[in-house]
């Protein structure tokens, strides 16, 4: 039917699957071939799915197959990576394979255990000096590899010098920087099977077969890597060159820097180790995790030559015998040995057969197995004295420890004891005597625990020191050793009175009372000599009985019964008619107090340095002597904020520096300022003296005032006086709140002190009166004199509050020793400083005369 043409075909009604097709093969020569409908069903429902032999894959064993491999994966990238399928066939593969810029699956047929090649997927190597498959770079992640079997062609003779041909490792997983699963993998005949570096979270599971120098190495894993149902066994070759040459080279896992591996159902034959922690250039393994497992004929179960390992096994046995040897243990043989230092693991059922020497090993210094049960069975074969467990003596640094759960099941002919004491090591469980040093019974470390050191004593040590001994005849010591011991306690020789101790529910407190038979039993505190006695609370001192040679006079504390006067407090007594008693003595800058601070309303904040505060009432905690050398010496709710103040009465406050507030809701917040009486506020003025008898509604409303200012001229210019001799401001010249009025007696002297002109000790003199407002802001302060006012000069322009001042010449003059002065040109000048919304207050010199100028202001005020 091959010349017809399509129309001339039968028609067909359905399609089966024998029914044939043409396709094309891509690759490096495309082909036209054959394939039935079911042959190209998979490759339709999966477009992402890619066959091997359809890019020149022949799967003979003899051709390389790992160019075609190589393009199968390649094609998957840019599709969102997919499955590389392999038929059951044999694929050698003599050049690298990389995984790298896409995720894959490469999935095999499965295959049949067994030493080499057979049904199945199998992946065969008999070519050195290159890596076969390769796994690397981040896109790499999530690959997986299941469902086959790799073998490796060994041509050297299985003789006594026999060794495997050097292979490289047949997987790499490198910086893939996460996971890379590799399920249902058969090594056949491997030299070294998985290295992965930089990809934490490699999973392993169902990984069997026969690997020689290493089964899996795990490094840089930064993140839990899986090892499940491992089975390395004798697939290959169960010769006793090839096994003996395993037991002297082979670890099956090797872990180097590996952060919490998990490892579980776990079964080797024939190693070095089954299970090797040691150092990578990045470090060392912390928190592995061990399910399961078996080390059947290894020399060490465990082996860690590594410092700072840590980690934890559930279940171990570890069976230590020569292959083919009639049962003779491995020359240095141990189940856990430990040659590096620090490493910290718990097991928790353990089982050690046939060993040479010792079960358990630890070198090094500064390790700890912590071993809930144990079973060791057949070791010390030699009948040397190896103990079951082998702790060296740690020159430098802790030493090793050890210690069991449960006392240990030792089953041998010449079983031994647990640990050498030959050395600081120590194995602990129980034991019938002990030392101080080295306790029977154990308690948080080797050091601490009980002992019995005699037949007639029994001590308790805390970190290799006696604290207790109990002896014959009810003596005991407590704190050290017997003549070193902080506390003892002897049996009276009859029955009499006595000390006892009580603790106490929560809530309570324990006590230390006298009892026995008499009805009146006093308790003696004393101390040894001229020693202080001293009470603690909280780890600190709180009181102490200090030592007076001689004394006959001393202090009596009483309380008071209800109903009683309501007293408790302490008084002097003692032989002397008159005796002095202090009331306290602070130290260095410590303040005295009434009350302890507690930073609520009750004791109030913090002193300040070297203050007095005697008040016992606040409604709040600021209502304190705060200040430096500040004082309070009693009242209500007084506070002495600014430092060297005084604050006295009820709700005065001394906020200003030497400041001093008495009476009722006075305040002195200028430095050196005074307020007495109800209600009275010096205005925040430097020394000012404010006094009142209440208010109308606020402070400061019904009030006088005092200000006394100064400065020194030397020429005929101005100058202001204020109260603390310095530039003009708020709280130095007389000033008033806004809507206030007060009227203002000014009485002012000026003495010439210095100068070329004129002599010193003329005077001149000033009394006046001043009506002085403001109303709301600085700007409308104003003043004006009285209508007529005697012995007080003349003015130089008209009183009015639209002027900007009022000068007028000296109203008296005299010289000091008599003798006419020359004063005439000196003038007072009052004004008001819109600026400040202050009274200002000037003198006017002559030239070359210094002029010293005192003023006193008195005023009564009022204010809205």
């Amino acid at each position: 039917m091959s010349d017809l043409r399509i129309s001339q075909l039968p028609a067909a009604t359905a399609l089966s699957d024998t029914d044939v097709t043409p396709i094309t093969q891509l690759g490096g020569t495309p082909t036209t071939r054959r394939a039935s409908l079911a042959q190209l069903r998979p490759a339709l429902f999966d477009q992402n799915s890619v066959h091997v032999r359809d890019f020149g894959a022949v799967g003979n064993g003899v051709a390389n197959d790992a160019p075609a491999i190589q393009a199968a994966i390649h094609a998957l990238r840019g599709l969102g990576g997919g499955v590389v399928r392999f038929g059951p066939r044999v694929y050698r593969l003599a050049s690298a394979i990389s995984i790298d810029g896409v995720a894959v699956r490469l999935e095999g047929a499965g295959f049949t255990e067994g030493p080499g090649p057979a049904d199945g997927t199998w992946l065969k190597v008999d070519t050195t000096g290159f890596t076969p498959i390769t796994f690397t770079g981040l896109a790499a992640r999530g690959s997986v590899v299941r469902d086959i079997a790799v073998a490796e062609v060994h041509t050297n003779t299985q003789n006594a010098g026999w060794t495997p041909n050097p292979y490289d490792w047949f997987f790499r997983i490198v910086d893939c920087f996460g996971g890379v699963d590799f399920d249902n993998v058969f090594l056949s005949s491997v030299n070294k099977g998985f290295y992965c570096r930089g990809s934490g979270r490699t999973d392993f599971r169902r990984i069997r077969g026969q690997v020689f120098t290493c089964g899996i190495e795990v490094d840089d894993a930064l993140d839990v890597p899986r090892l499940q149902n491992i089975h390395f066994w004798p697939f290959w070759s169960a010769d006793t060159n090839v096994l003996r040459w395993q037991q002297a080279n082979g670890d099956a896992l090797v872990f180097k820097r590996a952060d919490g591996p998990f490892i579980d159902q776990a079964f080797v034959l024939g190693y070095r180790s089954m299970f090797r922690f040691t150092a990578g250039a990045l470090g060392y393994t912390t928190k592995f995790y061990i399910g399961s497992a078996y080390a059947d004929f290894c020399r060490y179960g465990v082996l860690i030559d590594s410092s700072g390992v840590n980690g934890l096994i559930a279940n171990f046995t570890s069976q230590n015998e020569l292959w083919n040897a009639g049962g003779a243990p491995i020359a240095g043989s141990s189940g856990i040995f430990v040659s590096g230092s620090n490493a910290h693991i718990q097991i928790g059922n353990l089982r050690i057969d046939q060993v040479e020497d010792n079960a358990i090993r630890l070198g090094g210094s500064g390790n700890r197995l912590d071993i809930f049960a144990l079973r060791a069975v057949i070791f010390n074969t030699r009948n040397n004295a190896a103990p079951a467990i082998q702790v060296d003596h740690a020159p430098g640094g802790t030493p090793n420890r050890v210690h069991l759960g449960t006392p240990p099941i030792l089953e041998s002919a010449f079983a031994n004891i647990l640990h050498n004491t030959d050395g600081n090591g120590v194995v602990q469980s129980r034991a019938p005597a002990g030392s101080t040093t080295r306790p029977g019974i154990a308690v948080g470390q080797d050091n601490s625990g009980m002992a019995a050191p005699s037949g007639q004593s029994v001590t308790l040590s805390a970190n290799g020191a006696e604290m207790l001994r109990i002896t014959q005849g009810g003596a005991v010591t407590l704190g050290a050793a017997s003549g070193a011991h902080a506390l003892e306690v002897s049996a009276p020789a009859a029955g009499a009175n006595r000390l006892l101790v009580s603790g106490a529910a929560s809530g309570a407190a324990p006590s230390l009372s006298s009892i026995g038979g008499d009805g009146n039993i006093g308790l003696l505190l004393a101390s040894k000599g001229s020693a202080a006695i001293t009470a603690q609370t909280g780890g600190g001192t709180q009181m102490q009985v200090l030592h007076q040679a001689n004394a006959v006079n001393a202090v009596q504390m009483f309380g008071a019964a209800t109903g009683t006067p309501a007293r408790v407090g302490w008084l002097a007594a003692g032989a002397d008619a008159n005796i002095s008693a202090i009331i306290g003595q602070p130290k260095g800058t410590g303040a005295l107090l009434a009350q302890l601070p507690d930073l609520t309303a009750n004791g109030g904040n913090a002193r300040g340095a070297n203050a007095v505060d005697l008040q016992n009432f606040r409604t709040n905690p600021q209502q304190v002597a705060s200040g430096q050398y500040a004082t309070i010496p009693g009242g209500v709710g007084n506070t002495a904020s600014g430092d060297r103040s005084l604050a006295g009465g009820s709700l005065t406050t001394a906020s200003g520096y030497a400041s001093f507030a008495f009476g009722e809701q006075a305040t002195a917040s200028g430095s050196y300022g005074r307020s007495m009486g109800l209600g009275a506020t010096d205005r925040g003025h430097h020394a000012a003296e404010a006094m009142a008898g209440g208010t109308f509604t606020n402070a400061g409303d019904a009030q006088a005032r005092r200000l006394l200012l100064r400065r020194q001229s030397t020429d005929a210019t101005s100058v202001r006086l204020t109260a603390n001799g310095g530039a003009a401001s708020g709280i130095n010249s007389f000033n008033l709140p806004d809507n206030a009025a007060a009227m203002v007696r000014v009485q002012i002297v000026a003495m010439q002190t210095g100068g070329t002109a004129g002599l010193a000790g003329d005077v001149g003199v000033w009394d006046f009166y001043i009506a002085v407002t403001r109303g709301a802001g600085a700007g409308t302060m104003t003043i004006s004199p009285p209508a007529n006012f005697s012995n007080n000069g003349s003015w130089t322009s008209t009183p009015s509050s639209t002027l900007g001042g009022l000068g007028f010449n000296v109203s008296q003059s005299v010289r000091i020793g008599g003798g006419t002065p020359a004063t005439t040109a000196w003038r007072c000048i009052v004004a008001a400083d819109a600026t400040l919304g202050c009274l200002a207050i000037s003198g006017t010199g002559e030239a070359n005369k210094t002029l010293q100028w005192v003023a006193l202001m008195q005023s009564v005020e009022t204010s809205q």
